[in-house]
């Protein structure tokens, strides 16, 4: 199962644009989650903070996933095509 259960419009909806464009712009990093039921993806992820529509703060991630055969001897990541999953707010 992968993470990041909120689309773009959803969490726009939920803590504004600016946050949006900020962990889209963020690095993202290896999470070293193993993905279940023989997933063979391996999962990244970027994270800011930020505030929600009631002031509270929160953790924005933003969830990309790579086939493992596409990583394989590969030694530059920027070659890849990195299209976010999903958005998750904690």
């Amino acid at each position: 199962m992968t993470k990041g259960n909120l689309t773009r419009d959803e969490a726009i909806e939920q803590i504004g644009e600016a946050a949006i464009t900020e962990v889209e712009n963020t690095d993202c990093n290896y999470t070293g989650r193993v993905l279940p039921d023989g997933d063979s993806r391996v999962e990244f992820s970027s994270s800011v903070l930020c505030k929600d529509q009631d002031g509270n703060r929160v953790v924005l991630s933003a969830y990309y996933y790579q086939e493992q055969d596409d990583l394989d001897g590969l030694e530059e990541l920027d070659s890849l095509h990195w299209i976010i999953e999903g958005y998750e707010i904690a």
